[in-house]
């Protein structure tokens, strides 16, 4: 299947505003949010934050709202592995400032207050 989401890698698909509500909300709150967007819009969102590596559980959490066929319209084959691993996700994901990277080291965002 041919992804026939957006092509701009680096545009986010949802207002600045929308954003840093779902990065202020714990990840087990996203579903509140992220259920108030249309399939594809989120599926988006899910595919732009996942391409993140500070947002990647967010991605993951919003592909977990998203259908297969969503993500793949979106992202293509990249899309069906996303769906695949937020499908794997066994465990609730919560933020914190205690999370450490594979090095070890604490990592890092480029979120600003």
């Amino acid at each position: 299947m041919r992804p026939s989401g957006s092509m701009d890698l680096e545009a986010c698909p949802v207002s600045d505003d929308l954003l840093k509500r779902l990065l202020d909300t714990t990840l087990n709150a996203v579903a509140d949010v992220g259920g108030q967007l249309p399939e594809q819009q989120r599926a988006a969102l899910a595919v732009y934050c996942y391409r993140r590596s500070h947002f990647r559980r967010l991605g993951l959490s919003l592909a977990g709202l998203c259908s297969r066929q969503a993500l793949m319209m979106e992202a293509g084959h990249a899309g069906e592995l996303i769906h695949r691993q937020a499908s794997n996700m066994a465990q609730p994901i919560e933020t914190g400032s205690d999370q450490k990277a594979r090095s070890g080291k604490a990592p890092i965002s480029l979120y600003v207050v």
